[in-house]
């Protein structure tokens, strides 16, 4: 059986997952039935999701203040590396209209789940849609590339608590995944595609990069790994690993500096601008906790 499901799979890491989960019965765990506060157990719903709220906005802002220094004089221009490792400049991005062929196309390669955001509509309801709305959604794509701005609105996101491991009554034992919109899920696979290209195009990414990069999974990660390790070993090699884990690493991202990195790689004018309205403010919450 199991067999059968893993050659069927078109995404056959996530499926032995959910096998192993099956196995092990081991299912993650959506809805907090009860949650600790002050010291005290809660199951009024409204109160766990404030507190849900109030931790996952403040988690950052802490991790944050554990690393600052008072010491300023350390403090090291971000450029410094990128501008003793490249030479010359690079050239800007040129951002190109899409098309409603383009917007139709993304349309039809989304997921077609049933689950829906804060605005109630699927993936479904869209893609069946798709030939009335794709020229309003064209109009509206462009019309962000010309004046730079990312819609409020489809900055706000659904949070739902996602438990990981340890006491099921404590907020810091869950792992939030954020539901956007599925309009939003659009305009970015749009805008992600100008920028991949002029990345890829101007040789910026390097290629020990494996995540959120075309044809460059894990499990190529994997295989380059175990591949580096036994060709070392066979020429009597001394292996060592140091394996890191960045607590909240994507939420601590520092926008400015990422901003400041983008125009350094010739992101800049529309695009740059177009990009700090996307990233400002990302992502307003809507946290709940389903009963």
């Amino acid at each position: 059986m199991y067999n059968t499901q893993l050659a069927n799979s078109d995404n056959k890491p996530k499926t032995t997952w959910n096998m192993i989960k099956t196995i092990t019965n081991k299912k993650n765990f959506n809805n907090i039935l009860m949650m600790q506060i002050d010291g005290k157990i809660t199951t009024h719903y409204q109160t766990t999701a404030e507190k849900c709220n109030h931790y996952y906005v403040s988690v950052t802002d802490n991790i944050d203040n554990n690393k600052s220094t008072t010491d300023n004089s350390n403090k090291i221009n971000p450029l410094n590396y990128l501008y003793s490792v490249f030479k010359q400049s690079f050239t800007n991005i040129m951002v190109k209209n899409t098309t409603t062929y383009e917007i139709e196309k993304i349309i039809t390669k989304l997921k077609s789940k049933k689950s829906c955001e804060y605005d109630e509509i699927t993936a479904r309801i869209l893609k069946i849609n798709s030939p009335f709305i794709v020229s309003p959604l064209t109009c509206i794509c462009n019309r962000m590339l010309t004046t730079g701005t990312f819609p409020d609105r489809l900055k706000y996101s659904e949070i739902k608590p996602m438990y990981k491991k340890g006491d099921k009554t404590l907020i810091a034992n869950y792992r939030p995944i954020s539901l956007l919109p599925v309009f939003s899920k659009i305009f970015e696979k749009f805008i992600y595609k100008r920028l991949y290209y002029h990345l890829t195009s101007n040789d910026i990414l390097v290629k020990e990069l494996f995540g959120f990069s075309c044809n460059n999974s894990t499990e190529t990660a994997t295989h380059t790994l175990i591949n580096n390790i036994l060709s070392s070993l066979n020429d009597k090699i001394l292996v060592g690993g140091l394996f890191c884990d960045l607590k909240k690493a994507f939420d601590c991202v520092n926008y400015d500096i990422l901003l400041l990195k983008m125009k350094f790689y010739g992101i800049v004018g529309v695009a740059h601008k177009l990009m700090e309205s996307y990233l400002r403010n990302r992502y307003q919450s809507d946290y709940k906790c389903l009963p």
